[in-house]
C-alpha cells in the first residue's frame, strides 16, 4: 500500500489550497486506489472537521507544530535510525512516524521562495527539513518560485531546492528563475497548475450546499447577464497609501456595472466565516464591504447578490457557472474559470497571472491593481459579455493542452512511485 503525504495546502481557507490538496488526492487515487494520506495543514482543526475521507489523516502544519514538534522530532528520529535504537521508533508521535514511512512527500506551495516575501523563508524551509532527514523523498509540485536577487533569498533557496527530488515550474518566468540557480533536480519544461484537473468528485468536504443550492437557483432565474466578481483580501490588505483603494476601486466598477442593467455576483475563493474581520485567507470581509456600500444605492437597475458563507471548490464553481463571465483577483478563481471555458478577467499582483492568461492568448485581459484601470476594465466587461466568441474559442483551443501539461508532475509521480 502507497503511503503520501501533502504539505503546503488546506482543506478550509484558501480554496486554490483546497483545489490542489483535492485534485493530487484524486488523481494519485486514480492510479493507486487504496493509497494512504497525511495531510500537514496550517489549519489542523478546521481541516479536520471538514475531511469526510477517512484514508487522509491530518496533521498540524502549525509554525508552532513544526518548530516544536517536526523539526526537533525528525533530527532525533533519524539519529534513532541508527543500530541499537531503532526499536524505540514506534515511540515516536505519529505525524513523524507517518512522514517517516511515507513513499513521497509533495509540496502544494502556491508560491515560495519570492524576493519581497522574505517573511516566509523560515516556513519555506522548515515546512521541507523533516523530510530532508527522515530521507522522505519531496516532491515539488508546479507553483511559483522566485526571482532570487535577494541574497538571503537566493542562498536559502539555492540550499534547500537543491535537496529535493523534482521541482515543477509554473510558468516560463519560474522556470527561468530556477534555470539561473542550476539546478539539476528542475522539471525540462514548465507545466500547469494541479488544479487544472480538478473534478468536482475529488472533493474532501461538504460545506454550506444548502446555501450554494438556493443560491444557485436564484442565480439561474436572473434575467440580467451576470457578472462574476471575485475580490481578493490579499490585495485589499496590499494598498499603499499611495496608491488607488483597491476595495473602492472595486466597488465603483461594481456600481457602474449595476447601474447599465448588469447582475452582480460577488464570491470568495478564501473564506474563514469563524474568523469575522480578519482578513488572512478570507475574501468575506472584502465581499461584506463593497456589499454594504452598494446597498445604500437603491436606484441601481442590476441586482447584487453576495456569497457571506464558507464555501469549497465545488460550490464556487457551482455559482461561477451561472456567470457570463467573471473578474477575479485570486489566482485559482481565475484557474476554475479557465478549466471551466468561462471568459475572466483579471486584476493581479504578479507574473504569475499573465503567465497562465498568455497560455490561453487572454494575457491582455490581465490588469495590475495598482494602476486600477477600471474604465478599461468595464469596457472588457461589456465587449466580452456582448460577443465572447473570441474569447471562448481561445480556451476551447487551449485549454486540452494546458490539462496535458498538468498531467506530466502526476506522470513522473507514477514513475517514481512505481
Amino acid at each position: 500500500m502507497k503511503s503520501v503525504s501533502i504539505i503546503a495546502a488546506t482543506i478550509s481557507g484558501n480554496r486554490g489550497a483546497e483545489a490542489m490538496l483535492c485534485t493530487t488526492i484524486g488523481e494519485i487515487r486514480q492510479r493507486y486506489p487504496y493509497c494512504r494520506f497525511n495531510v500537514f495543514s496550517y489549519y489542523p482543526e478546521q481541516d479536520r472537521h471538514l475531511n469526510r475521507d477517512e484514508r487522509v489523516t491530518v496533521y498540524s502544519a502549525t509554525p508552532l507544530s513544526i518548530v516544536v514538534l517536526l523539526f526537533p522530532f525528525s533530527i532525533l528520529f533519524a539519529l534513532f535510525k541508527l543500530p541499537l535504537l531503532n526499536k524505540l521508533l514506534g515511540l515516536f508521535p505519529a505525524p513523524l512516524q507517518a512522514l517517516n514511512q511515507s513513499d513521497v512527500l509533495i509540496d502544494l506551495a502556491g508560491v515560495a521562495f519570492i524576493d519581497g516575501r522574505e517573511k516566509f523563508l523560515p516556513y519555506n524551509v522548515l515546512t521541507l527539513v523533516p523530510a530532508f532527514l527522515l530521507n522522505t523523498p519531496v516532491v515539488k509540485f508546479s507553483q511559483a518560485l522566485g526571482p532570487f536577487e535577494n541574497p538571503l533569498n537566493r542562498i536559502l533557496a539555492l540550499a534547500t531546492l537543491k535537496q529535493c527530488k523534482q521541482i515543477f515550474a509554473r510558468g516560463q518566468g519560474t522556470h527561468q528563475h530556477l534555470q539561473k540557480l542550476k539546478l539539476s533536480n528542475l522539471f525540462a519544461s514548465p507545466v500547469a497548475d494541479v488544479a487544472f484537473r480538478h473534478q468536482s468528485d475529488y472533493t474532501l468536504s461538504e460545506e454550506s450546499e444548502r446555501d450554494v443550492a438556493e443560491l444557485g437557483e436564484q442565480l439561474k432565474a436572473e434575467q440580467r447577464p451576470l457578472i462574476g466578481v471575485c475580490p481578493s483580501s490579499v490585495l485589499a490588505a496590499k494598498q499603499a497609501p499611495d496608491e488607488a483603494d483597491y476595495t473602492q476601486s472595486l466597488t465603483d466598477l461594481c456600481q457602474q456595472l449595476l447601474d447599465r442593467g448588469y447582475a452582480i455576483l460577488l464570491f470568495p475563493n478564501a473564506t474563514r466565516k469563524q474568523q469575522g474581520e480578519k482578513l488572512r485567507n478570507n475574501d468575506l470581509p472584502v465581499i461584506q464591504r463593497i456589499a454594504q456600500q452598494l446597498a445604500h444605492n437603491s436606484n441601481r437597475a442590476g441586482s447584487l447578490y453576495a456569497v457571506d458563507f464558507d464555501i469549497n471548490t465545488n460550490g464556487i464553481k457551482c455559482l461561477m457557472s451561472a456567470c457570463r463571465i467573471v473578474l477575479v483577483s485570486r489566482f485559482h478563481a481565475m484557474i476554475a474559470a479557465l478549466s471551466a471555458k468561462q471568459p475572466v478577467i483579471v486584476i493581479g499582483w504578479s507574473h504569475k497571472y499573465k503567465e497562465v492568461m498568455d497560455s490561453f492568448e487572454l494575457g491582455d485581459q490581465v490588469y495590475d491593481f495598482k494602476q486600477a484601470e477600471m474604465a478599461r476594465i468595464l469596457q472588457s466587461i461589456v465587449t466580452i459579455t456582448e460577443d465572447d466568441g473570441e474569447v471562448r474559442e481561445k480556451l476551447h483551443q487551449h485549454l486540452p493542452g494546458i490539462t496535458e501539461s498538468s498531467a506530466q508532475q502526476f506522470e513522473y509521480l507514477f514513475t517514481h512511485l512505481d
